[in-house]
Parts: structure tokens; C-alpha cells; sequence
């Protein structure tokens, strides 16, 4: 079936006339004579069956569906020049890498493994992306990501990265010795991240007690506030390992309890398969999965 797209020269010398609302001047920046532009822009105009510029004097105005199509376009043509212009690094190890991680993974977990990354591939430039939950990571907008949780990504490829260890923490500025009993623990007020209310559910079926009635909860967006709280002394949190070893190793916060929960699902690369075979992302994955697994096992 024929498809019905203009060319991206008819649509390259739309955007200049748009843009200077001077077919002469956008002849003059597309590298054409005025004529061709103006044939580009009469055939984009039969194509389309709309047209596209009010013709004013010595300029050129655009019209509804003008300005309609402009709109629409215009992000078409920049997403086409960057894909143009990264295409040579394709097959090689170089240039920009996009990372989605949420951000205090971010800059907890993942800062010191980019900068070890960016020592031995001083040709690759990292820029993380990040985002809050699962919901707002987009395959296509980073060239790899971190996700927590349902490893389910249609036309992702998936590769598991890291267990989870959860745990009840609290500061030593209000306890001091490990297990508090189950009850006095529920006399704290919990800290919880706000996108995932079930940890504390997971952590009593997985230490395999009841679950008593609990204190009143504050939630919160990102992890780094918890934290923050817990250090604080504003209540008991149930945090992931990975994200408070500095404090529990200068003591800052205690482990409320011994039991450390390990659910099934833990932290995933996903990466579009449309994407995986590029070099670079190929380098990086390939690199951290290797340093987490020797991580593990150390």
C-alpha cells in the first residue's frame, strides 16, 4: 500500500517559509531558488488539499491549517535531524548515552558506577533521565533504563540487574539495639514512598509475621525524603537496602529488625529493542551488568 507522506524537501522549504514568512529569504536558507520553493510549497499545498499561505505583498502569511500542519511537523523534522545526525555513531562506541533511573537510585547507586563507566569509555557522554515511578519511564525518550518492579515491557529487551533488599530502618537517635519487638514497632509513625504502599505488606509476609495495626503514614514522592525523615527521627521507614548503605555504615540509622526481605522482583535493564543493538548501549549494558554481578558475589 502507497503511502501518502510529502517529501522532506516540500516540508523543509514549509518550515523556512514558516518561519520567515519570506519565500526568498527561506529560498535563500534551503539553498534553492525562489521558484523551486515555491513549486515545493504548491505541490506540498495539492498534496494536502489545504492551503497553506496567505500571500501578502512582498511576504507570506500562514493560514489555520498553516499554522495547524506547522505544528504538527515540526517536531517530526527535529526528531528526523537527530536521528540523522546520531546515526553514524551507531556502530561505534561513542557519543551521547540517554539513562532513565529514578532519582535517588540515581544518585545513591548509579553516580559512582557512571563515573567508573566514563573512566574506561571516555567516549561515551552519559545524561540520566529520570522519573518518579514506572508509569513515567519511556523507552523511547532514553537509550537505557533502570526499572523496578513488572519486568513486562512490550518490544523492550529486559535484563535482570540486581535483587531488592528491603528493610524496616529507623534512626539511632531513637533506638539503639536491633529487633525491636513487632508491637513497639508499630508505635512509629511510617515513612512510605507514595508509589510503592505495599512494602511494609511484603516485608511482615515475608518475615512471616502478623502485621499489627499501625501508627498514621506520611508518604512521600522520592525516597531521598524518607530517608531524610527517617534520619530526622520523624518515624520508621522500610527502605531499600541499596539506597542507605552510607548511613547504616556510620551508624546514622539502625535496622529495626533483623529480617530482610528479598522479593521476587527486583531492578531490570530495559532498553527498546529497536535501540539494543547500538554499540554504545550494547558497551553499557554489557559493563554494568557485569560490575553488579561481581558486586553480588564479592
Amino acid at each position: 500500500m502507497r503511502r501518502t507522506l510529502p517529501s522532506t524537501r516540500a516540508l523543509i522549504c514549509f518550515e523556512a517559509a514558516a518561519r520567515y514568512e519570506n519565500f526568498t529569504q527561506a529560498a535563500i536558507d534551503v539553498n534553492l531558488t525562489q521558484s523551486a520553493l515555491s513549486r515545493q510549497i504548491n505541490l506540498l499545498e495539492e498534496l494536502l488539499e489545504q492551503k497553506l499561505f496567505e500571500r501578502i505583498r512582498q511576504r507570506v502569511k500562514l493560514t489555520s491549517a498553516g499554522q495547524h500542519y506547522l505544528l504538527q511537523i515540526q517536531p517530526l523534522l527535529a526528531t528526523l535531524e537527530i536521528a540523522t545526525i546520531r546515526m553514524p555513531e551507531f556502530q561505534e562506541i561513542r557519543g551521547g548515552l540517554n539513562i532513565g533511573t529514578y532519582p535517588t537510585l540515581g544518585s545513591r547507586w548509579l553516580l559512582e558506577h557512571l563515573m567508573a563507566f566514563a573512566a574506561e569509555y571516555p567516549d561515551i557522554n552519559t545524561n540520566t533521565i529520570t522519573y518518579l515511578d514506572n508509569k513515567q519511564f519511556d523507552p523511547n525518550a532514553v537509550d537505557i533504563g533502570i526499572i523496578q518492579g513488572d519486568p513486562n515491557w512490550p518490544g523492550c529487551q529486559n535484563d535482570f540487574l540486581m535483587p531488592e533488599e528491603l528493610a524496616p530502618v529507623i534512626s539511632s537517635k531513637l533506638v539503639k539495639n536491633i529487633n525491636i519487638d513487632i508491637n513497639v514497632l508499630s508505635s512509629y509513625r511510617l515513612l512510605q514512598h507514595s508509589t510503592r504502599p505495599q512494602s511494609w505488606d511484603i516485608w511482615f509476609q515475608s518475615a512471616g509475621l502478623q502485621k499489627p495495626e499501625m501508627q498514621g503514614s506520611l508518604f512521600f514522592s522520592q525516597f531521598e525524603m524518607i530517608i531524610e525523615a527517617t534520619l530526622a527521627g520523624h518515624g520508621i521507614a522500610m527502605l531499600p537496602i541499596i539506597l542507605i548503605q552510607r548511613e547504616l555504615a556510620d551508624g546514622r540509622l539502625t535496622l529495626a529488625h533483623s529480617h530482610i526481605a528479598n522479593p521476587q522482583v527486583g531492578y531490570h535493564l530495559i532498553s527498546s529493542k529497536s535501540k539494543s543493538q547500538t554499540k554504545k548501549i550494547e558497551a553499557f549494558r554489557h559493563w554494568i551488568l557485569s560490575r553488579t554481578k561481581i558486586q553480588r558475589h564479592a
